[in-house]
């Protein structure tokens, strides 16, 4: 059975959303006055959203490649020390980040040399392979774009409908 059919659907999915609104659109033109305002009702702010997401989608392409992969520590290791970005490259660079690694793990999935059910480099469990990764990937952007975009409904700098 060929996989090039679900290789090029999760990569698309990375990509670019198929629901209502996915990762670029939560993520593009964010004020960055905005980008470390807490919100009430909110847990973070958009800088603690979009760091801990690239951090994620790092490791995670991370894990996939490198025998050497070290994890993290949790939480502290996947979470910015500040509620607000020391400055305005820190938030496009982390903006850039999030989507180059999400971009990286979409190569990855559609490279036709890689076992998608090979085990990862470093894995001790044979069920941590590249597809598990993207698909992790895939569904920690979804939990965490849907509460970007509430926040920038809060902040009221989300579309209206």
């Amino acid at each position: 059975m060929s996989t090039e059919e679900p290789r090029r659907t999760l990569a698309r999915l990375l990509r670019s959303s198929q629901a209502h609104a996915g990762l670029l659109s939560a993520v593009e033109e964010f004020p960055f006055p905005l980008a470390g305002r807490k919100v009430d009702g909110h847990a973070h702010t958009a800088w603690q959203q979009v760091e801990h997401m690239q951090i994620a989608a790092r490791d995670l392409v991370r894990y996939c490649e490198h025998t050497d992969y070290d994890h993290l520590a949790w939480p502290e290791g996947y979470w910015p020390e500040s509620a607000e970005p020391p400055s305005g490259e820190a938030w496009s660079e982390s903006v850039r980040a999030l989507l180059d690694a999400t971009e990286q793990m979409a190569q990855l999935v559609e490279d036709p040399e890689r076992d998608l059910y090979a085990r990862a480099p470093s894995a001790e469990k044979a069920s941590h392979h590249t597809l598990r990764a993207a698909l992790i990937l895939l569904d920690h952007n979804g939990y965490h774009v849907g509460q970007l975009i509430a926040l920038r409904r809060a902040l009221g700098i989300w579309p209206t409908e």
